[in-house]
């Protein structure tokens, strides 16, 4: 008796829920099994559908081209890694070009439910990507001042599903030119600055947590803080971090475990604070202090000043981590030993910035925005 298919029973709902979990690079690999697997994973149904596959990480390169190399690479187990060798296990994905970005200047990006900012401190163009369906829209900078001189976020709100694009005035003139661009609307608006009236941002890049954009700001006097909006209620408010001796010149924001997180080098160690319970100051715990034992092979520059930028905490306790957006290393928690990890620098040259990130991959189609225009590369 020739045996039934399983799958042509199903329902196309139990069917779809089934594929969205698989990994990007099954979900390749399904669309040649046959032809109502094609046509349903290329479905609006498909597309719309919450996509459950496991995150991935994702490099960005700046190349000669005025391009993006963008290189998606798949952890083998997203929560497990070899603690005694330290062995990160993963295989690349994607890898092609972003024709985005020039190629002297550092270009910064972050995620937002599968989409990414893209912007360069050297153009006044701010761009939205999904580098799995190949598409961006160009949007052009609301004020007249140098994008040196300004600081972007992007997020979803979860109450309204809204995508904004938040350009904070980071000169030192005091102008308070905060302005959104909700996706889909076309035009930029004006923000009250509120609490967050006067301060000036001392880096360009921001993370997400806890549904609002954060950066790390001076006020009128020499200590920094952090400045927080709220996406769903456009709101500004200003909270202070940890005493860390002053410090800020290379103090970095990031999320570990659902938290915000805040680190920084002292001498010759990564320390790093999370912020237990959010905007509960008291809250702020040190919870690493990493020995950096090992050479990079770059220069650290003026002042020794090392950037840490943190990418991944894992359940054991192991952090994945990048020094300078040049080198990757990987911290065992129970060893309280880091060693490099080399897909960072894969394709790279040796001076070359790469921004490194996890990333849930999506099929949500900047289309969707209707007034957009967006461009197919």
């Amino acid at each position: 008796m020739e045996q039934e298919d399983f799958f042509t029973i199903l329902p196309s709902e139990l069917t779809t829920d089934i594929l969205s979990r698989l990994p990007l690079r099954s979900i390749s690999i399904g669309k040649c099994v046959c032809k109502s697997w094609l046509n349903l994973l290329q479905s609006d149904d498909f597309v719309k559908s919450k996509i459950k596959t496991p995150s991935s990480l994702v490099r960005l390169t700046q190349v000669a081209t005025n391009s993006t190399q963008c290189t998606t690479f798949e952890f083998e187990d997203e929560d497990e890694a070899d603690v005694e060798s330290h062995a990160l296990r993963f295989h690349p994905i994607t890898d092609f070009e972003i024709p985005l970005g020039n190629p002297v200047s550092k270009c910064e990006a972050q995620p937002a439910n599968g989409l990414l900012l893209i912007h360069s401190s050297m153009e006044r163009h701010i761009h939205v990507c999904n580098p799995i369906t190949r598409e961006y829209i160009d949007l052009c900078c609301p004020v007249e001042f140098s994008c040196y001189a300004l600081s972007f976020g992007f997020g979803a709100s979860k109450i309204s599903g809204h995508y904004k694009v938040v350009c904070i005035d980071s000169s030192t003139y005091g102008t308070d030119a905060h302005c959104v661009y909700t996706l889909g609307t076309g035009t930029w608006r004006r923000l009250d600055p509120g609490p967050a009236s006067g301060c000036t941002s001392i880096f360009h890049t921001y993370i997400v947590c806890n549904d609002n954009l954060h950066w790390t700001v001076y006020d009128s006097t020499p200590i920094f803080r952090i400045c927080a909006f709220d996406l769903e209620t456009e709101c500004f408010s200003i909270f202070s971090p940890p005493a860390v001796d002053g410090r800020g010149i290379n103090v970095n924001l990031n999320v570990l475990r659902d938290c915000l997180c805040l680190s920084y080098t002292l001498e010759d160690k990564v320390v790093i604070w999370l912020m237990k319970e959010y905007r509960v100051e008291e809250s702020w715990t040190m919870e690493y202090q990493i020995s950096i034992d090992i050479d990079c092979g770059f220069d650290y520059g003026r002042w020794n000043i090392i950037y840490v930028y943190l990418i991944k905490a894992f359940e054991n306790g192991d952090v994945l981590m990048s020094l300078q957006r040049k080198c990757l290393i990987y911290y065992s928690n129970k060893t309280r030993t880091i060693r490099q990890v080399g897909m960072l620098r894969d394709g790279t040259s040796k001076n070359d910035d790469a921004s490194a990130m996890i990333y849930t991959p999506s099929l949500f189609s900047l289309k969707n925005f209707g007034v957009e225009n967006v461009i197919s590369f």
